[in-house]
């Protein structure tokens, strides 16, 4: 007696047959169950797959603004430079004159002192005129309730005549007590308070203060 088998399309049904078709189809391409890398010729390998990767660099170059193009632009800024006008007095035939000159504004005590120093400007506006005043002085400057104090080196007074002694003090206290603010002034050599000489010859007492009055005499216009 033989018995009939029944099928698997009887069995499972049409759904379990393709399930199963699909696994040995599988196991037939002989997917590899080792973990070593195979390398796969290039020619199997999809043209998208193969295709080489790139890198784009950006560079930036900065572009310098024209000036029409920027009315900002630092380079092409102009400073203006404010002068401002400064007496200094200065020495023709043993008398003081009063000479103008432009100085950066604001003009410092500091900037005042050293343009004295400097001496007469040159030109013509420097014509006939020295100083009595050392190219080698230095001095510390300090403004306070409108009383320059001048707090020199050595070279203040030394090796100069008596004239010349009256002359250089008269030029610092005419100079300063020309500015803005300043009244009178006070001399010390090295924070040493000293007596100096007034316009008459006189000395005035150590520490005390002398004014533009006190030197009018040496003026040569008197009305300057």
């Amino acid at each position: 007696m033989i018995k009939k088998i029944p099928t698997l399309k009887n069995q499972f049904g049409p759904r379990s047959v393709l399930v199963l078709s699909l696994i040995i189809f599988t196991s037939s391409c002989g997917v590899p169950t080792s973990s070593e890398f195979v390398q796969i010729p290039d020619a199997d390998i999809p043209f998208e797959l193969n295709a080489t990767s790139t890198t784009t660099t950006t560079t930036t170059i900065p572009v310098e603004l024209d000036a029409n193009e920027s009315g900002s632009n630092p380079k092409n800024a102009v400073s203006e430079i404010v002068n401002e006008t400064v007496d200094l007095y200065f020495i023709i035939a043993n008398r003081l004159v009063a000479t103008k000159i432009q100085i950066v504004s604001p003009a410092t005590t500091t900037q005042v002192l050293s343009a004295l120093v400097s001496g007469p400007p040159s030109g013509d506006a420097g014509s006939g005129l020295r100083s009595a005043i050392a190219s080698s002085l230095q001095a510390k400057i300090n403004v306070t309730k409108g009383i320059v104090v001048i707090d020199a080196n050595n070279f203040l007074l030394a090796g100069l005549s008596p004239i010349d002694q009256r002359l250089a003090i008269a030029q610092l206290v005419l100079t300063f007590t020309s500015r803005p603010g300043i009244g009178q002034a006070k001399f010390s050599v090295n924070g040493v308070s000293i007596a100096v000489p007034r316009g008459r010859g006189d000395l005035s007492k150590p520490g005390d203060a002398v004014s533009y009055d006190d030197y009018i005499s040496l003026l040569a216009d008197r009305n300057g």
